[in-house]
């Protein structure tokens, strides 16, 4: 029988419904993540997989984990992973297989919106009984007729994409190291290097992994070739972005603001001026959470995982960098 170990950090309703998609003859042992190192290593010395949420796992677990065959993450990120020693030790790493792709590029047109209809001011007048307060009406906006530039374009970029096309936006730009010619087919997306983008865009929003190529990719120079008038969208990871770059470009209004869900330190340091901005939206990392991306993710890591018993080779591979 094999045996699957999940290191989860999820509630206990999460956890179930993962469960629930166990294959027959499968035995999953589920502990929290915060489990200690000396039980991981007990668990995962005779382990055949390893699920993980996050990716988060000891070396020496590794190291001593010599039946392991793939370990499937949940997440589409993978800069938890020391993928070196992975490759080293010969262990395979998927991802999500775009699982969480609609939740998060969801979330991404909702952090727009709320910015550019001021929805939380909006709200919290109603609320406190003065109606509009200072919403005037030409300080709102519309999405229509807009650049769009999209940074990554995978599975959730491409999501992201095909939702602004349905905004009437005016152009789709997007900056990848990969070309992405079915979608631009589809949608009349046009690939475009990353300064091209930043300079032409009205939105820019980020969907790349964090990598030693990405950490730091939108710093001050970068913010400074985008429009006044632009708006920034982070789903993706927080340190993508210079956060102390992007704080002195929303304070001096070098930009117009920016919707975040990812910081450089999570959870928020309450002294982080980005939450005193009146030009900021903010959420807690829940792009990718919503209830019925679980059933799905449960669904890719179980198939995953049974096709590579069956032998066969798994699906949505993570390679080290070179």
């Amino acid at each position: 029988m094999p045996k699957v170990v999940f290191f989860s950090f999820m509630s206990d309703e999460v956890n179930r419904i993962m469960a629930s998609f166990t294959p027959p003859g499968f035995k999953v042992i589920l502990r929290p993540h915060a489990t200690p190192t000396e039980e991981k290593v007990h668990l995962l010395e005779d382990a055949d997989f390893l699920i993980a949420y996050p990716g988060e796992i000891p070396a020496e677990a590794l190291r001593r984990a010599k039946r392991l065959r793939l370990i499937q993450l949940l997440s589409a990120g993978y800069d938890r992973v020391d993928l070196a020693l992975c490759r080293e030790l010969g262990i395979p790493v998927a991802n999500n297989g775009g699982a969480n792709a609609w939740a998060v590029s969801e979330h991404a047109i909702g952090l727009l919106l709320a910015l550019y209809k001021r929805l939380l001011d909006a709200d919290r007048f109603v609320r406190e009984g003065k109606w509009r307060g200072d919403i005037l009406g030409y300080d709102t906006y519309e999405v229509a007729d807009k650049t769009v530039g999209i940074i990554g374009l995978g599975r959730i970029g491409a999501k992201v994409a095909r939702k602004f096309h349905a905004f009437e936006v005016a152009r789709i730009l997007y900056y990848d190291p990969i070309p992405r010619p079915d979608i631009e087919a589809q949608l009349g997306v046009q690939r475009v290097d990353l300064d091209t983008l930043l300079k032409e865009s009205d939105i820019v929003s980020i969907h790349c992994p964090l990598t030693s190529h990405t950490r730091g990719l939108i710093a001050r120079r970068e913010l400074g070739l985008m429009k006044p008038t632009a708006v920034l969208i982070n789903t993706a990871r927080g340190p993508i972005v210079d956060e102390q770059a992007l704080i002195d470009a929303l304070r001096q209004k070098r930009i117009a603001g920016a919707g975040l869900d990812v910081f450089a330190q999570e959870p928020v340091n309450p002294n982080n001026p980005l939450l005193r901005l009146p030009n900021v939206v903010l959420s807690p990392h829940i792009a990718g959470t919503a209830y019925e991306g679980w059933a799905r993710r449960a669904r890719f890591a179980f198939a995953n995982i049974k096709r590579v018993w069956e032998g066969k080779p798994p699906e949505s591979l993570v390679e080290p960098e070179e």
